[in-house]
């Protein structure tokens, strides 16, 4: 009896503190209490941009949590008392406590699957005080509700909305990190000391992966949800990312690509609205003139929004005249 005593005190310590809340994300273990890391804050995406990722892509959103929803944004609750505890609606903007809501405008997070601990601590009907936080979540975008969602949540962080991002170290510092795998290869063209590879060269180097390097290539399409998407010829219907080649495109170009879908030696680079700049120099919808012109883009290389490898977010531009 004394021995099975010793061991029930032992299962009760156990079963108290394996009530913390975590969430796991693969290997790591991270608590809601946890800083956030600046590398989430540099990926988030708004409401309006994540809506606009290929369903099936990781990303992480930020937001504000604006209601309680249970299987329609429609019969959402914007105010308390709140119902419902399998999903939250996000937003750009914090509710003003009205239920004048424009749905276009929400991005419905499913918490029954999310990771263990997310639900009972993030669902209004329990949380009340949870409602209008700033928060970044991570998960697949998927349709859910009928529209852009995200389900799995792996991660939820409170965030500060005034709070910025650590700044992406640009081409004209001096310390940045040694972001570029061949900073002392003075075979190559450079901007500012840092090398500056072709559209072949960085697709094919998979030493360049996850780095910010500079490309050159020319503007031959715009694309938004995938390069199934891409207009090759005017007019653009899409600021969110351009479509770079080592060669400009004609006619009989645009042709094959539009038949038979090759996308091979394309390079998507995503256009981010973090950085102004970029977008509005290098993007078609507003600068149709900009089809087929040489530009020198630096950015992450990675896997893209639109589904193939490029740059997932580009930080400068600058056109060959510039140079």
């Amino acid at each position: 009896m004394q021995i099975f005593r010793l061991f029930f005190s032992f299962f009760l310590l156990f079963a108290l503190l394996s009530c913390e809340k975590e969430l796991s994300s693969g290997e790591q273990t991270i608590n809601f209490s946890d800083e956030l890391p600046d590398d989430v804050k540099n990926s988030a995406l708004t409401v309006a941009d994540a809506v606009n990722v290929e369903p099936g892509y990781w990303i992480t959103v930020k937001g504000y949590i604006v209601a309680a929803a249970e299987s329609s944004i429609k019969n959402a609750d914007f105010r308390s008392p709140f119902a419902g505890k399998t999903a939250i609606l996000l937003a750009d903007e914090p509710a003003d406590g009205t239920d004048e809501q424009i749905f276009s405008d929400l991005m419905p997070i499913s918490l029954s699957d999310a990771a263990k601990g997310i639900s009972a601590s993030f669902n209004l009907q329990e949380n009340a005080n949870r409602w209008n936080n700033f928060v970044y979540i991570h998960g697949i975008r998927k349709q859910y509700m009928s529209v852009p969602g995200i389900k799995e949540v792996t991660n939820i962080w409170i965030g500060d909305p005034d709070e910025q991002p650590e700044p992406i170290v640009g081409p004209d510092d001096t310390d940045d990190n040694n972001d570029d795998p061949d900073d002392d290869n003075t075979d190559v063209e450079t901007i500012n000391g840092k090398p500056v590879y072709t559209i072949a060269q960085a697709l094919s180097d998979n030493s360049l992966r996850d780095h910010i390097i500079w490309v050159k290539g020319f503007i031959i399409a715009s694309a938004k949800k995938s390069m199934g998407s891409m207009d090759c010829e005017a007019p653009f219907d899409s600021d969110a990312a351009v479509v770079l080649s080592d060669n400009p495109v004609n006619e009989e170009d645009i042709q094959r690509i539009k038949e038979k879908k090759d996308y091979k030696g394309l390079f998507p680079s995503v256009l981010s609205s973090k950085y102004p700049s970029a977008k509005d120099l290098a993007n078609l919808k507003d600068h149709p003139e900009n089809h087929n012109r040489l530009i020198y883009m630096r950015g992450e290389l990675s896997s893209t929004s639109v589904g193939q490898l490029g740059f997932s977010f580009v930080v400068d531009a600058k056109f060959a005249s510039q140079q």
